[in-house]
């Protein structure tokens, strides 16, 4: 349906990938996988057409129609919301808009009511009249309340601007569907939503994710952007991860082989190339050396930070005590009512629910930033705290420091080779450490913060999303040092992989009968819930 052939892609000196040909066929999801910065998003608008190949070309099947989901969700602010969803039909919105234009004229004319007859019988063959109540049900499932509905983009927050775009890329049901970063501000009851919808798609799925749960719910295929080129491997991720990381192995033998036999021909040349019996053999030798030496191989685009949480002392068993504490924002209803609870050394406690329900808020309370209207809340002596915040751009505001200037103030330890090994770990390596903070992407940021908290040496973890902005490399080595880590951990995540690898308790958050959070306490991880309310 749609396919690539000899495609290549080149900023400059810097080459994505090149002599790529790929076919898509309908009935697959494709999850397509990499590094930050290896190329997925532009290799998604190459197909769109947005962007212009180096070489190559693209074929799409005539006929088909494409829905796609940007991660730039700029533009459209003065457009309604249930019109700019259904814009993506762009067939049906444009009859309906000849349809709205002809019955305005004041001068009807006979041609304009055979035309207009036409229209509508068209219009009624690709059930354009259930158009509207189709976008509607379809916002209302992925979590965009009726109210908004009628509201232009421009009014309503980035979050659910998201979720207006992802409704009109899936609703018309599109031939072909590209999907970049379709989870970025969905809650779990939206993205098991997506991936039931995504299931029994019958077009061509092509998704850029890393949300190691969500691919392995949708895809059946892999598409991994890595060694400038891009390759499709059968299963999902990770099958695809078993997979690569046995050709990895088998790679690096290569490389060691290939190291050992040049340093064994260098041997003979140096012995030998001064033997005038011999010298013909060194020359071969020789030879051999400079097309060994040629067979280099491409370097993987995959670095992850390797990241290490100190346990300096255990706290003691008593962490927090939580005493029947409500809160409520200034002149709005309780946010918390009467919530009680305890955590003990060794808790990894998950925070889960939709946006906006008040985890945030929740953290904000067990760490005492914000006061409870009512309640007791007590920390144990013991314990010492390490903050990483959802919102961490309050604390780069002096956007001229470097970036080992901007962690000096995070660390009583002001040992200088201390943090440049810190921040060598979290891939800020070299003259990296003097980059200014100001022109950091979210993800180097995230790296920062991230650095920040092991620095600060505490035995209570604190992290409100701290995936956000993260490539699956550095996500998977977080969990894995957050699983070696012998403290307490409290954490919201909505990478569901994540939680179920981290977490042994969870509080739930989720909408009551009457129209406030409930909040579940359940003794077990995140995972067990969701079975146990039949969510999976």
């Amino acid at each position: 349906m749609i396919a690539t052939s000899s495609l290549s892609m080149a900023f400059g000196k810097k080459v994505l990938f090149e002599n790529v040909s790929l076919k898509f066929t309908p009935g697959n999801c494709y999850g397509l996988i990499g590094a930050n910065g290896t190329g997925k998003s532009t290799f998604l608008k190459i197909l769109t057409g947005e962007l212009e190949q180096t070489t190559g070309q693209v074929f799409l099947e005539p006929g088909k129609r494409m829905g796609w989901l940007k991660q730039d969700i700029s533009g459209s602010d003065d457009v309604r919301v249930l019109d700019l969803v259904m814009m993506g039909h762009p067939v049906i919105w444009k009859l309906q808009a000849e349809m709205a234009a002809l019955t305005a004229k004041a001068d009807f004319t006979d041609a304009d009511g055979a035309r207009l007859g036409e229209l509508q019988e068209k219009f009624q063959e690709l059930d354009g009249y259930s158009q509207e109540s189709n976008a509607a049900e379809v916002l209302t499932d992925l979590g965009v309340p009726p109210e908004v509905h009628d509201k232009n983009l421009g009014d309503i927050d980035s979050a659910l601007k998201v979720r207006v775009l992802l409704t009109q890329a899936l609703f018309s049901k599109p031939d072909v569907l590209l999907l970049d970063e379709p989870t970025n501000n969905l809650d779990i009851p939206a993205m098991v939503w997506l991936e039931k919808f995504l299931a029994d798609y019958e077009g061509v799925i092509v998704v850029v994710s890393h949300d190691r749960h969500f691919l392995n719910r949708v895809c059946n295929l892999t598409c991994d952007v890595d060694y400038k080129t891009i390759r499709i491997f059968n299963g999902s991720y990770d099958v695809y991860q078993a997979q690569e990381q046995l050709a990895r192995a088998q790679r690096s033998k290569e490389v060691g082989r290939i190291e050992r036999q040049v340093e064994k021909l260098k041997l003979f040349v140096e012995r030998f190339k001064s033997n005038a019996a011999r010298s013909k053999q060194a020359t071969s030798r020789e030879k051999q050396i400079a097309q060994l030496s040629g067979q280099k191989v491409v370097p993987s685009s995959r670095v992850a930070p390797r990241l290490f949480f100190k346990l300096p002392k255990p706290s003691g068993q008593d962490v927090i005590k939580v005493e029947n504490i409500s809160f409520a924002h200034a002149g709005a209803p309780n946010l918390i009512s009467k919530f009680s609870t305890r955590i003990d050394r060794g808790d990894r406690l998950g925070i889960v629910g939709r946006n906006g329900i008040g985890k945030t808020t929740l953290i904000r309370l067990l760490l005492g930033e914000l006061e409870p209207s009512a309640g007791k809340l007590t920390w144990g002596l013991t314990t010492s705290r390490a903050y990483f915040p959802q919102e961490g751009s309050g604390l780069f505001t002096n956007k001229d420091l470097s970036i080992v200037d901007w962690i000096k103030q995070y660390t009583d330890n002001q040992d200088i080779n201390n943090m440049r090994s810190m921040l060598g770990r979290m891939l800020f390596s070299g003259d990296d450490v003097k980059k200014q903070v100001g022109v950091l992407s979210g993800g180097e940021k995230v790296r920062c913060l991230l650095s920040m908290v092991m620095l600060q040496e505490a035995n209570v973890l604190v992290l409100d999303e701290p995936t956000s902005h993260l490539d699956m490399e550095s996500i998977e080595a977080l969990q894995e040092a957050l699983e070696e880590y012998q403290g307490t951990l409290i954490f919201v995540s909505h990478d569901r992989e994540f939680i179920d690898a981290i977490g042994n308790r969870t509080i739930v958050m989720e909408d009551g009968d009457d129209g406030m959070p409930k909040l579940t306490d359940w003794k077990g991880n995140y995972r067990e819930f969701r079975l146990a309310r039949e969510l999976e």
